[in-house]
């Protein structure tokens, strides 16, 4: 029950009414008892959404495409961390003031937890807020970075901030890749038929990550298991991601199992 006590948390971005955020936000403040409600801000200017998030006041804003570059020079202050990968997805109001964090971060790794990265050649696909994120932990363990991207000049960016290699099109099949991760919305709802590479430059016992969650499994995913490859969905970053960013603001641990299903059967009953 919503009353003048409720505190309001919002997903911003263009568009967010796909988002999942709302469903697992939501279920974790009644479940925690937290008298809060999030609901989906979608709007093209950062500007406004960030005019908005101090008027209403929002307390915790999850922040998605395509603002998590853009919306860095609007706040108050900035995380050393996702200040070094360049986005932030996450903004905490304290008393007025927004603080930015990346929680993207805590969510890739858990996805890749159990893949070797270290030394392994690893195609990155795009360059924008979240392939910087993914960019910074591979720089960390230090893999092998191959960048392609549409813009070039956006990935030729990414590669100076964290090292690597920039790969057009064309040459693509000229390494073999131990991970591929995507980091682009090629794949995602409505265009599930789509993929962001040549199915044949997967190959078996590679890991292949991809950020998409809705499909559940993707075109690429699909692909990834019917070469031979390991096929990981980008819900569990998703997930891991949202508890980070219910931590940051409530300053408790949030155990993140319960919500595995629930994120699940959202994307099934989404994708019908």
């Amino acid at each position: 029950m919503i009353s003048p006590a409720t505190k309001l948390t919002a997903v911003i971005g263009e568009p967010v009414g796909q988002s999942l955020s709302p469903l697992l936000h939501n279920k974790i403040y009644a479940d925690e008892g937290i008298d809060a409600v999030m609901l989906a801000f979608g709007n093209p200017s950062i500007e406004k959404l960030v005019a908005a998030v101090r008027a209403l006041p929002i307390h915790l804003a999850a922040v998605t495409m395509p603002h998590k570059q853009t919306i860095m020079p609007l706040l108050d202050e900035i995380d050393a961390q996702a200040r070094e990968i360049g986005a932030v997805n996450t903004v905490v109001n304290r008393e007025g003031k927004l603080h930015g964090f990346n929680t993207d971060i805590v969510g890739i790794a858990a996805a890749l937890k159990e893949v070797s990265l270290k030394g392994e050649s690893v195609l990155l696909i795009g360059a924008g807020g979240a392939a910087r994120t993914v960019a910074y932990l591979l720089k960390k363990i230090d893999a092998k970075i191959f960048c392609h991207n549409r813009d070039r000049a956006q990935a030729q960016d990414l590669v100076r901030s964290f090292g690597g290699t920039l790969v057009e099109a064309e040459e693509l099949g000229q390494t073999s890749f131990d991970v591929i991760v995507n980091a682009t919305p090629v794949g995602m709802k409505p265009n599930v038929d789509a993929i962001p590479l040549p199915e044949e430059f997967i190959r078996e016992g590679s890991a292949v990550f991809d950020l998409v969650y809705s499909p559940l499994e993707t075109k690429l995913l699909r692909s990834a298991r019917a070469r031979g490859a390991r096929a990981i969905s980008g819900l569990t970053m998703f997930l891991a991601q949202g508890i980070e960013q219910e931590r940051l603001w409530l300053g408790k641990e949030i155990e993140s199992a319960p919500y595995e299903e629930l994120l699940k059967e959202g994307v099934r009953r989404r994708d019908g």
